[in-house]
């Protein structure tokens, strides 16, 4: 395979999706700048989309993992894998989120091979490993920690608990970047030092520290400021972020099982559950993820830098959350 004509896509928001792309680059000598990190965006996934498209000439190979699909980007990757097989090519998508059938039938039947649909099992990552077979220690070992990570799983061991800490506060902060070449620069760092075969480098390290710093003071605020506690569930407003820090602490101070995050820097919404089954609040946002985690973008009808709004959009939340979280 020639290196220089393999690309990947991965999810950009966690470690799961830095994680996939870590180990593809490790496997076949992926270049960093052939790597691409998005979030379910219409705006970055066409970027990201368009990238790869210009970039990639005949038999290319592209590798997406750690993302699915909703109907907000379909046809943006649909339209990248009909790109990518026009040329000969072929596409891999590994992904552990759910799917519908019509979003199988109609996209993943166009891979080379797909696996993809709801997993609790396995993250991205362990099915990118798996698939490759890197059965080396590190590999092993790093695949534990982001399944840790990925299903919200704290581990005891004090060097897997540091680095799902560090891991979830430094990718935190280079999403916060608004420059696309820039925030895809530092998650490419990430996943580069990853594929070395290192958990992490002084620079990961104190970008992590320095955000949970200001990570702490922002929960803080919002608890205080800027939470709704609704009938069922509890929604915050704050500027970026670590959701799953956030929504545990929303969750804790509300005592409801569902709450909701919402990033005031770019508009999305970060649900969070103990028991309820988030994932169709989240498709019918027009986002998705996983029964216990999941995101989606916020209508832009609502403007969130007013408290009438706020309150207009959680007493919305809450009553779609009624019907759909069960």
């Amino acid at each position: 395979m020639d290196a220089n004509n393999l690309f990947s896509l991965t999810h950009q928001s966690d470690i799961d999706g830095v994680g996939s792309a870590a180990l593809i680059k490790m496997n076949y000598g992926l270049p960093s700048k052939n790597m691409f990190f998005t979030d379910y965006s219409v705006e970055n996934v066409t970027k990201s989309a368009t990238a790869i498209k210009k970039a990639a000439k005949e038999g290319a190979v592209l590798i997406i993992a750690d993302f699915g699909l909703n109907k907000l980007i379909e046809d943006q990757m649909s339209g990248l894998i009909d790109n990518i097989k026009k040329k000969k090519g072929s596409v891999y998508w590994f992904d552990h989120h759910p799917w519908s059938e019509e979003h199988i039938r109609r996209i993943a039947s166009k891979c080379d091979a797909a696996i993809v649909n709801e997993n609790a099992k396995f993250c991205a990552t362990e099915i990118v490993r798996n698939e490759l077979m890197l059965n080396s220690k590190f590999c092993k070992r790093f695949a534990e920690i982001v399944h840790h990570c990925d299903f919200n799983l704290m581990p005891r061991e004090k060097q897997k608990r540091d680095l799902f800490i560090a891991y979830g506060m430094c990718i935190t902060s280079y999403n916060q970047i608004k420059n696309y070449q820039k925030r895809c620069d530092k998650l490419r760092h990430a996943a580069g030092v990853i594929a070395a075969g290192k958990f992490s480098d002084k620079m990961m390290e104190r970008d992590a520290a320095k955000f949970d710093k200001m990570n702490k003071e922002r929960i803080s605020d919002m608890i205080k400021n800027k939470l709704f506690i609704l009938d069922t569930v509890a929604v915050g407003f704050q500027k970026r972020v670590q959701a799953t820090v956030a929504g545990s602490e929303i969750i804790k101070k509300s005592g409801k099982d569902i709450s909701i995050y919402v990033n005031l820097d770019n508009m999305q919404g970060h649900i969070r559950t103990v028991k309820a089954n988030c994932t169709p609040l989240a498709v019918y946002l027009g986002g998705g993820g996983h029964p216990h985690a999941s995101g989606f973008p916020v209508d832009k009808r609502y403007n969130l830098s007013k408290e009438a709004d706020r309150n207009k959009f959680a007493l919305f939340i809450d009553k779609k959350a009624a019907e759909l979280c069960r």
